[in-house]
C-alpha cells in the first residue's frame, strides 16, 4: 500500500482533475470543431453546463471506490468533498437559475 497516496488533498485534487478530463474527452469527441470558449458559451447559452458537470462528477465514484479499496481513506475523503463541491455549485446554480 502506498501511504504517500493517502492524503486529503491528493483526493481532492483527483476528485476535481477527473471530472474535468470527462469533460474534456465530451469536448473533443463531439465539440472539437469549436474553441473551447465558445464550447463553454454554447453550454452555458443551452443551460446545460452545469447538467454535464453533474454527469462528469460520476467518475468520482470511481476514484473513491479505487481509494477506499487500497485503504486510502483520506484520499477517499478528499474525493467525496469534491464530489459535494461539484453539488453544491449545481445546487447553487439551480437556485440563481430558478429551477430549483
Amino acid at each position: 500500500m502506498n501511504r504517500k497516496a493517502d492524503n486529503f488533498w491528493v483526493g481532492l485534487v483527483f476528485g476535481i482533475v477527473l471530472p474535468m478530463i470527462v469533460l474534456l474527452i465530451f469536448y473533443l469527441s463531439s465539440y472539437a470543431y469549436l474553441t473551447v470558449p465558445k464550447f463553454l458559451r454554447t453550454m452555458v447559452f443551452q443551460s446545460i453546463l452545469f447538467k454535464l458537470l453533474s454527469l462528469c462528477a460520476v467518475i468520482n465514484l470511481g476514484a473513491f471506490f479505487l481509494f477506499y479499496q487500497t485503504q486510502n481513506d483520506k484520499a477517499a475523503k478528499g474525493v467525496i468533498f469534491a464530489t459535494f463541491l461539484f453539488a453544491f455549485a449545481v445546487i447553487v446554480n439551480q437556485i440563481i437559475g430558478g429551477t430549483l
